[in-house]
């Protein structure tokens, strides 16, 4: 009972984070407002994995998530710079 309570939760973030994704307009720093945003769902789908038991899974995606979005925002921020010069 508890676990199906905690994806209900998790399943709820991740349906309004992604709808708060969809309709996010475009402006300055977007690519990091939008990583914000997925961190809802990471903590989510980690939440996920614990409740099914599956231990391991569930934290290396917790450690390699940030450093994969840290990733993407400053390849994107270089990308941004580059142009700009």
């Amino acid at each position: 009972m508890v676990r199906d309570i905690l994806i209900l939760i998790a399943s709820i973030g991740i349906l309004l984070a992604s709808y708060r994704l969809w309709i996010e307009k475009d402006r300055k720093n977007i690519v990091y407002a939008r990583i914000h945003i997925l961190g809802v769902i990471d903590c989510a789908c980690f939440l996920i994995f614990l409740a099914l038991g599956e231990t391991l899974l569930a934290f290396t995606y917790l450690i390699l998530t940030p450093f994969l979005a840290h990733a993407i925002a400053h390849a994107s921020n270089k990308d941004k710079l580059k142009e700009e010069t």
